[in-house]
């Protein structure tokens, strides 16, 4: 029983390292250069500009996006943008450098079709077709879209894609 038991736990540590049960999600129709969980580690960052305070990852401004820098000489987000979130995935622990978080203020851009300027009734569809279950976060009537570990928020002025990423160290940045 001891040997079982041991035996499962180090299957378990195996897969949240390499990466087993960390998940896909399907690119879906959208104008972004990069999609949620992608991996980036061949990606020539070369045509982006890098914005600059995060720890634990990098960030980087979607193509053609280039941030400005006010008197004190600190960058400032264009007003419309998409940015990527570069962090390891599936665990804090792993090596490989994957895309765990997209924001996007630019209305231009989309995700099934979807925009910031798509009517609930349009988003609702769409995400329940695409096998997102809507769930609602705090008490304002806002709605997180989820599906296993990926989730997508939709409002007026920006898009948030998010996919979990486990901290079996507990890593603290």
């Amino acid at each position: 029983m001891k040997k079982t038991l041991t035996l499962l736990l180090c299957a378990f540590m195996l897969m949240s390292f390499v990466g087993c049960a960390s998940g896909k999600l399907a690119k879906p129709e959208t104008n972004l250069d990069l999609w949620i969980a992608e991996n980036v580690e061949a990606v020539d960052f070369s045509e982006y500009h890098q914005r600059y305070g995060m720890m634990g990852g990098q960030e980087y401004y979607g193509k053609g996006y280039i941030p400005t820098v006010d008197e004190n000489g600190e960058q400032k987000d264009p007003e419309e943008c998409v940015i990527y979130t570069i962090t390891n995935y599936p665990d804090y622990m792993s090596r490989k450098r994957h895309v765990t978080r997209i924001t996007i203020t630019d209305p231009d851009v989309t995700v099934y079709g979807l925009s910031m300027n798509s009517s609930n009734e349009d988003i609702e569809a769409t995400m329940k077709s695409n096998g997102f279950k809507a769930v609602e976060i705090g008490d304002r009537g806002h709605v997180e879209w989820v599906r296993g570990k990926f989730h997508i928020q939709f409002s007026n002025d920006v898009i948030r894609i998010k996919v979990e990423v486990s901290n079996f160290l507990k890593i603290q940045f």
